[in-house]
């Protein structure tokens, strides 16, 4: 549908003349109505909304609101109807970047507010104005916060997320489990900014200035209690784990708490071996492996890691040498098939397994075999 079959007259004139951007035309405009300038507002036509997506100077953001006698900013328009005829805009890159921005919309229904369209358009001096004027940064649209919708539009940024924490945007109103699909680097950044956070600063920076001593047990108790100010979920823990991403389970750990240390080398090896899909202990030898060659402060020692490493390697090659004195050489090649990522771990030369031939006076399939796996 085109904008001229849906809009008045009066609706048309001012479009254009946000397109535009003039605002002492717009100014002029404004004068000549007859009636209040929010009376061209509808549940589908909303001209802060439209100066927002039309990238319009912010006094003419400004002008809008004051006019129209905006009782909230915490509301929807269903549709942004300058989306259907850009061509004589400008700018280019908003032409371009609106073009683009009309598939996303149809995901969300098409529905906007001031708050997430001033931030898809980075416009942060909007943005600033309009939650000092209420915008809610938690409202829901369609069931999702804007920050939600920014990440599914791939339009959020670190820029973006920085300044709603700067204007007071924080995990104690919206759930850490809502950014699960979200990049880690925003999830740190949100974790960052609730623990450890300013009141914490300001009270360590109290005991400096005042040369107040502290035991290390009530300073331990106080990190504790910060930590504790979270709980991260284990959704989140098992989506890197599951990745193998060992470095990122490991950051959520420290908000584990230390108390927990035993329960947490519980739920590790829980799902090392849940995900243990092939049922071949790749899943242990892998994180073992992370644990044996990386710094890192995860609950289990090299000693430890090494130790369940090489009883995997051990019990591997147990089994192979049970397969070839049973001359099953289906069971064999499918038990080399799946443990294809270990072999090189099993035996360090070609003469073991040459020894294992002579020892176990092999058929001529096993051979075949062994040879394909261990490159004989």
């Amino acid at each position: 549908m085109k904008t001229n079959d849906i809009l008045s007259e009066k609706q048309k004139l001012i479009l254009e003349l946000l397109k535009r951007n003039n605002i002492d035309k717009l100014k002029d405009f404004i004068n000549s109505l007859e009636t209040p300038l929010y009376f061209l507002n509808s549940t589908n036509f909303d001209l802060l909304i439209l100066a927002l997506s039309l990238n319009c100077t912010f006094y003419i953001i400004k002008l809008i609101y004051n006019r129209c006698n905006y009782k909230t900013l915490n509301y929807v328009v269903k549709d942004i109807y300058h989306l259907y005829d850009m061509s004589n805009h400008k700018d280019e890159t908003i032409v371009n970047y609106q073009n683009s921005l009309e598939v996303l919309m149809d995901s969300n229904n098409n529905v906007k507010s001031p708050l997430l369209v001033s931030l898809e358009f980075s416009d942060f001096q909007s943005v600033e104005f309009l939650i000092n004027k209420g915008a809610d940064m938690y409202f829901k649209i369609n069931g999702k916060y804007i920050l939600e919708i920014l990440r599914e539009e791939n339009l959020l940024t670190m820029r973006k997320l920085n300044f709603l924490l700067k204007n007071g945007f924080s995990l104690k109103k919206f759930k850490i489990e809502r950014l699960s699909n979200f990049e880690f680097k925003y999830i740190k950044k949100c974790l960052e900014n609730f623990v450890f956070d300013i009141n914490f600063i300001k009270y360590l920076l109290n005991l400096y200035k005042n040369k107040a001593g502290i035991s290390k047990r009530k300073f331990n108790h106080r990190v504790n209690n910060e930590i504790n100010k979270i709980e991260i979920p284990m959704e989140l823990y098992l989506k890197y784990l599951d990745r193998k991403d060992y470095k990122k389970v490991e950051y959520l750990y420290k908000y584990y708490g230390t108390e927990k240390t035993r329960s947490f080398k519980d739920f590790i090896l829980f799902y090392l071996n849940y995900f243990d899909r092939n049922f071949n202990k790749k899943s242990f030898y892998d994180f073992f492996n992370f644990i044996i060659n990386n710094e890192n402060t995860f609950p289990f020692s090299k000693e430890y890691a090494i130790n369940e490493n090489e009883t995997i390697i051990i019990n591997k090659k147990l089994k192979i040498v049970e397969l070839i004195k049973n001359n099953n050489n289906l069971k064999l090649e499918t038990f080399l098939k799946n443990n294809n990522y270990i072999l090189h771990c099993l035996y360090s030369s070609k003469s073991e397994i040459l020894n294992l031939i002579n020892e176990y006076n092999v058929s001529s399939d096993i051979v075949d075999i062994l040879r394909k796996y261990f490159l004989i």
